[in-house]
């Protein structure tokens, strides 16, 4: 590297450094995270219907600065939220249809976005003061200037919807996927899981995208990254409070990232359907996210140990591969870390992928187990009718229990 070159580099990024000093002291979200105060998003998106707009996606996104921890919670858009008796003479809606109503009413994309984010304030009883909505445009835009997304597609995917003009085509494997074929991709919906099993691929894609946003190039892109967006992205975040939020969470990785879907169930209403939240276990999300619980046993142990942990740990193991007999062979493993499996047996339907899926809320003693297990994916999924601290699922791709190669 020449001297010109150097002094080049060092010229940008102290101008880099003076402009964020600048721009932060006008940052409302800079201020928040300069006072420990928690950071509540929405994101919001949109379908490209030409008759109206729907919310699409619903996913509310709460940092908090002192901890550098992210929570992630995805909505079902099929979510039945209740509402005035003039609206319907039901009292109750889908949360999707808050924003296409408005839509149809004002023609207003800011107040409808409002209007869901008003809803979702309500319903969560929790403060949202940011919103960012984004259109499919947008979407394709961002995913193509950042080079394609790598993900490993399960299964095969296959959906045509001549109506939608939505035609969805997936074979199995790892592959990076362009704009266009992410978006078919987070929008795919199977009919066995539906939107449950969506918004798993889309927690899916999100890990993927912050692991690509934390590359340092992508400071290079960051013109045309502004302007893939600015025309179809609709916003009260200011480009400042991106550039601030982006530098406080540079450094975070996996361990600092809890993602979690509204938990409830499907019913059919009337001829639709709807995910009826279970409000017991909505609240206790709530709670964990504002109360940014995720330690449990401080003690951290390395893989490839028998060291056990300094608290006895409840979980549950289930085999969802295709060998005989492994979630007997790994719960017994696993009482040589003070592991104590109180169920364990076969899952019923089969997984690729091993995980750990927290059930209280700590997700800190997940990623320890998950380590050591030798690596697996981390979820949380809150549920402490279950009894238990963790569900280990083990899928095909764990190694076979003393295999040289597991260190289990």
């Amino acid at each position: 590297m020449n001297k010109k070159t150097e002094k080049f580099i060092i010229s940008f990024f102290l101008i880099l450094i003076v402009l964020y000093m600048v721009l932060s002291l006008r940052s409302e979200m800079a201020w928040s995270i300069r006072l420990g105060k928690r950071v509540n998003i929405l994101l919001v998106g949109c379908d490209e219907l030409a008759y109206s707009k729907h919310s699409d996606v619903l996913i509310l996104v709460s940092y908090e600065p002192s901890s550098k921890f992210l929570d992630i919670l995805s909505v079902p858009r099929d979510t039945k939220v209740p509402c005035a008796r003039e609206v319907s003479w039901r009292q109750y809606r889908k949360i999707n249809e808050v924003y296409s109503s408005t839509f149809l009413k004002t023609r207003d994309i800011r107040q409808s976005a409002l209007e869901v984010k008003k809803k979702l304030e309500e319903f969560l009883d929790i403060e949202i003061p940011f919103y960012f909505q984004v259109d499919y445009n947008s979407f394709r835009s961002v995913i193509d200037v950042l080079g394609g997304i790598e993900m490993d597609i399960e299964s095969k995917m296959d959906y045509d919807d001549n109506w939608g003009n939505l035609h969805i085509h997936f074979k199995p494997g790892r592959q990076v996927l362009n704009g266009q074929k992410a978006l078919e991709y987070i929008r795919f919906r199977d009919r066995a899981l539906g939107d449950t099993g969506r918004i798993l691929r889309q927690h899916r894609f999100l890990k993927a995208l912050a692991g690509k946003l934390k590359n340092p190039f992508v400071l290079f892109r960051m013109g045309r990254l502004y302007r893939a967006v600015a025309e179809n992205v609709h916003t009260n975040i200011r480009i400042w409070d991106i550039l601030v939020f982006a530098v406080d969470v540079r450094n975070m990785g996996p361990k600092d990232l809890r993602i979690q879907n509204l938990p409830g169930t499907d019913e059919n209403i009337a001829g639709k359907d709807y995910w009826i939240v279970d409000n017991p276990s909505k609240e206790e999300i709530i709670q964990v996210i504002l109360n940014s619980y995720r330690m449990g046993t401080k003690a951290f142990k390395p893989h490839f140990s028998y060291e056990a942990f300094d608290r006895n740990i409840v979980v549950e193991v289930w085999n969802a591969s295709r060998r005989e007999g492994l979630a007997y062979d790994v719960q017994r493993r696993l009482r040589k870390y003070n592991i104590d499996t109180v169920r364990w047996g076969n899952f019923g339907v089969y997984k690729k992928y091993t995980t750990v899926i927290d059930r209280c809320g700590d997700i800190d003693l997940a990623y320890k187990v998950a380590r050591v297990m030798g690596g697996c994916e981390v979820k949380t999924e809150i549920d402490r009718a279950r009894l238990v601290d963790l569900s280990v699922v083990i899928g095909e791709d764990f190694e076979r229990i003393g295999d040289k190669t597991s260190g289990f």
